[in-house]
């Protein structure tokens, strides 16, 4: 996308004020190294709370994880003003953090211009360089049935025109192996221009699903590149419960009791407007400070959710047949925008939900989106996402599908047993 449609008709140059602004989890290491007039007392605050919510052995975890996803916010902003024709320019809020005025953590550096890890500077300047191969597509998320479309530009500003400029293309796939390598005509990028190169198209039947694919643009002889993640999937998954697993709605329902009872499989997946412990589900990064929801809420409007993305286990068997980093990325959209994430605080320190979601430094909810128990002689898999009322979108139903096999393997055998009258309080 680009702000084309946002500007169009205005006639002096526009330029975007404080791109971004998106939050990153507090990095307590940095406590230590303000040694001069001022002390990180808002930091040792905040470490205190995380600690008392029984989560502080996460917190460099949460660090990673809502810092990978506050990159990924950030490009994409980036991406659209470079996308825009006759767009002015864009400026951040600051590459790195601000503590003071509500603490602002949102720098992909620290206070100190220290790198947090979370991006190499190299992939951080594939995106936000003078010279950058730009990808406009369709979607993120495909599937083996489609034919892979896109268009290829060029945002140029540097100090010269950019003459011959060849722009090859290859897809890559999980491994790494090379599956596809093309290349454009040469085009000549006007110094302050955004060049339209050309069209792809690129058949999908071939690849093995489901997985993740990258595609990479780079500008022959130069140092110049960009990717951007694809995720493949099947055309169509089965998504039918084992003989075993009951799908239910309501974990105090009568039939949902008794499978449990005899021993079953239950895969709860609570109507989202009947859970009172819970959060709205968001895929971006908490705006700049949580100070704007406490604000938000005087002026009687809806406050944002609040949260930092996800934190889970690729590895964990649950998620085998998802492909999944460690952190959110752009094939979770439908899933976390159809959800909202339990509140688990009362349950034991040592419990952590399968895929949980980070909450920011004033709340410090433990949230689940995918959790297990097991209850009397059954286990259940707890998951507040629609999936059922989006099984058009071929991630929702590849999740599904993961779950449902995770359930039918001897593998799904839940470590923890949670509290009876808390599963009762927190579930329909």
């Amino acid at each position: 996308d680009d702000f084309s449609e946002s500007i169009s008709g205005v006639p002096v140059p526009v330029v975007g004020h404080e791109n971004g602004q998106y939050q990153v989890s507090p990095d307590y290491r940095d406590i230590p190294n303000f040694t001069g007039v001022l002390r990180a007392r808002n930091y040792e605050i905040f470490r205190e709370r995380i600690k008392e919510a029984g989560m502080l052995d996460q917190a460099h975890d949460f660090v990673r994880a809502s810092g990978a996803l506050s990159a990924i916010c950030y490009r994409e902003d980036i991406e659209l003003a470079l996308r825009t024709p006759d767009f002015g320019g864009f400026q951040l809020l600051d590459i790195m953090d601000f503590p003071g005025q509500g603490t602002a953590l949102v720098g992909m550096l620290n206070v100190f211009m220290e790198s947090k890890g979370v991006i190499a500077p190299e992939t951080w300047r594939q995106f936000c360089s003078e010279t950058v191969p730009l990808l406009r597509m369709e979607k993120h998320t495909w599937t083996t049935d489609e034919i892979l479309t896109g268009r290829v530009e060029i945002a140029h500003y540097g100090p010269d025109d950019f003459p011959d400029a060849r722009v090859n293309w290859s897809i890559t796939d999980s491994m790494g192996k090379t599956l596809s390598r093309h290349s454009f005509d040469p085009v000549t990028a006007l110094t302050g221009d955004l060049k339209k190169v050309d069209m792809f198209v690129w058949p999908l039947n071939g690849v093995k699903a489901p997985q993740r694919l990258n595609l990479t643009l780079a500008i022959e002889g130069t140092g110049y590149q960009n990717s951007y993640p694809l995720w493949i999937y099947p055309p169509k998954v089965d998504t039918t419960a084992p003989e075993d697993v009951l799908i239910a709605r309501n974990f105090s329902e009568e039939k949902t009791q008794a499978h449990l009872a005899a021993g079953g499989k239950v895969l709860l997946l609570p109507p989202l407007d009947r859970l009172p412990h819970s959060v709205p589900g968001g895929f971006q990064t908490d705006f700049w400070s949580p100070m704007f929801a406490q604000s938000a809420i005087k002026r009687g409007v809806t406050p944002p959710p609040g949260t930092l993305g996800l934190l889970c286990k690729p590895d964990h068997p649950a998620l085998a047949r998802f492909p999944t980093e460690f952190h959110s990325n752009w094939q979770w959209w439908h899933l976390v925008k159809n959800s909202r994430p339990l509140v688990l605080d009362e349950t034991p320190d040592d419990f952590r939900p399968v895929v949980q979601v980070i909450d920011n430094f004033a709340r410090n909810h433990k949230l689940g989106l995918l959790a297990e128990t097991r209850v009397g002689k059954g286990a259940m898999l707890i998951c507040p996402i629609d999936l059922l009322g989006h099984q058009d979108q071929p991630a929702v139903r590849q999740f599904l599908h993961s779950l449902l096999a995770y359930m039918d393997s001897p593998g799904f055998a839940p470590a923890h047993e949670l509290d009876p009258d808390l599963l009762h309080k927190i579930l329909p």
